[in-house]
């Protein structure tokens, strides 16, 4: 990845790209539990925005992570549970959702023109990155950092870490703004939470 400097650079140069639906996403259950007719969190970006992720630091940008496939959902919310050593053959009880709608202002990582501009490959947006975390701010993370500030991207579309082929997509829901929209599927009326709010 570049140095921050350049890769500001590189982002304010990339034009977005829309992509469109269904998305899926799986949640632990135990935030749907008490949602009665609305679903919070399910695509504010709190959760992630305080624990943080593959594009966003912990304490930063409120960010969303959703997957353009139900198995590159699944794989990406359960294999870093089971691949922890806690309890391999355990999992939380999750649920899986679909999101429809399209985003139009998205920074596409699976161009690998993109990729070059910025100075990154597959390899590295698939990395394991929670123990650099740790220690501070991530390739990624800055990268996500820098798409969120600039104004100019909504999400970030890249590789699945959990599943080869699969494409992942990290919404940062402050920035959803028409013609964009996302919302929760839910024919029976229980889930209910949309972007822009």
């Amino acid at each position: 990845m570049l140095p921050a400097g350049e890769l500001e650079a590189a982002v304010a140069t990339i034009e977005p790209v829309a992509v469109a639906g269904p998305f899926f996403r799986t949640v632990a259950f135990k935030y749907l539990r008490a949602a009665g007719r609305v679903a919070p969190n399910i695509l504010s970006g709190v959760p992630g925005g305080e624990r943080g992720g593959r594009y966003n630091q912990a304490g930063g940008a409120r960010t969303t992570y959703i997957a353009e496939s139900a198995e590159t959902a699944l794989s990406e919310g359960i294999r870093p549970f089971l691949g922890s050593g806690v309890a391999p053959a355990l999992t939380r009880p999750l649920v899986m959702l679909t999101i429809r709608g399209e985003l139009h202002r998205v920074l596409d990582l699976l161009d690998p023109r993109v990729q070059a501009r910025v100075g990154t490959h597959a390899a590295e947006l698939v990395a394991p990155y929670l123990l650099d975390a740790l220690k501070g701010e991530t390739a990624t993370q800055r990268l996500g950092r820098l798409a969120y500030l600039s104004g100019r991207f909504e999400a970030i579309r890249g590789p699945s870490a959990q599943r080869p082929a699969g494409h992942t997509i990290a919404v940062f829901s402050e920035r959803v703004v028409a013609p964009s929209k996302l919302e929760v599927y839910d024919p029976d009326g229980i889930l209910t939470e949309e972007l822009p709010k």
